[in-house]
């Protein structure tokens, strides 16, 4: 794996085993790695960047999802997941990491570069940006080898281009027909989840709290009906193991997030700021909008 010089603050010592670059920002710290550093040029790689911090996961906020402007390579899917772990020799128990990981694939032989990636971190309680980079990286890319097919090989191409033609075909009318049923439903799921949310917000506006008391409820009802898993009689730690088996790497990473923080929320003394409910009020109603949105 590809490196880039620089390390975080001792206290993260658990990111000294990785092969990866890294370069500190205070408290928060980021590192970048490939899978390989040379490929075929039908083959695939995969980058890996990874922030680290102490603290909660939602002490810091991403707004963006961080896209790296590539040459010779083009991005075939991302994805984006955080965990936490306990960690007695830092202040606050706790060390957060957040991945995101890219699929990648070669439009050209020769030298494939990935350019520094530059990342804004805000700070929720300080208001403070933190600005991260990672360093260039470059996988060597091959030529790519002409396949020769045989005349008899051209015969089970064309079965082969017949059958995926009619299984697409089926695919596109029963895909159609659902989409039929469900625009002629009289009222959409996730509507009903965004209508949800903006009660919750109404009603508990001087309660931040009950807030997160309530989401996490309506959170559960979603895993429920929509993803259909039996969470309502877990506990929080056993509704975030249920939901890490999730295949969806990016709900998988937001549904743990909003779960574990109304988890702390619920046994902290002190109640959340009215910025901390209103962020993450507005990255649930993101969330449900986009799902709206992809019926």
């Amino acid at each position: 794996m590809a490196k880039i010089n620089g390390y975080l603050t001792t206290t993260l010592i658990l990111l000294a085993l990785m092969p990866a670059a890294f370069a500190s920002s205070g408290d928060i710290g980021i590192s970048v790695e490939i899978s390989q550093s040379s490929i075929a040029f039908d083959d695939k790689d995969t980058l890996t960047v990874i922030m680290v911090w102490e603290g909660e996961p939602f002490l810091y906020q991403i707004d963006d999802f961080p896209m790296p402007t590539l040459e010779k390579l083009e991005i075939l899917g991302s994805s984006s997941s955080v965990s936490t772990a306990s960690d007695s020799t830092v202040s606050s128990s706790e060390i957060t990491t957040r991945t995101f990981k890219y699929i990648l694939q070669p439009t050209d032989f020769g030298t494939g570069i990935i350019n520094p990636l530059n990342i804004t971190a805000k700070h929720r309680v300080t208001g403070e940006a933190r600005e991260l980079q990672t360093g260039r990286l470059t996988i060597e890319i091959a030529k790519p080898v002409p396949k020769v097919i045989s005349e008899s090989g051209n015969t089970a191409l064309y079965l082969v281009i017949i059958v995926v033609v009619v299984v697409i075909g089926g695919a596109v009318i029963v895909i159609m027909l659902k989409r039929k049923r469900r625009d002629d439903a009289e009222s959409p799921t996730d509507m009903s989840y965004l209508d949800s949310l903006g009660e919750i917000k109404k009603e508990t506006v001087s309660d931040s709290k009950l807030f997160y008391s309530r989401l996490y409820r309506l959170l559960l009802s979603y895993l429920e009906k929509e993803r259909g898993l039996d969470v309502s009689s877990k506990t929080g730690e056993e509704v975030v193991r249920i939901v890490g088996e999730l295949e969806d790497d990016s709900e998988k990473a937001n549904l743990m997030l909003w779960i574990n923080q109304a988890q702390k929320v619920k046994y902290r003394p002190e109640a959340p700021s009215s910025g901390d409910v209103e962020s993450c009020f507005n990255a649930v109603k993101q969330f449900f909008e986009n799902r709206l949105h992809q019926r």
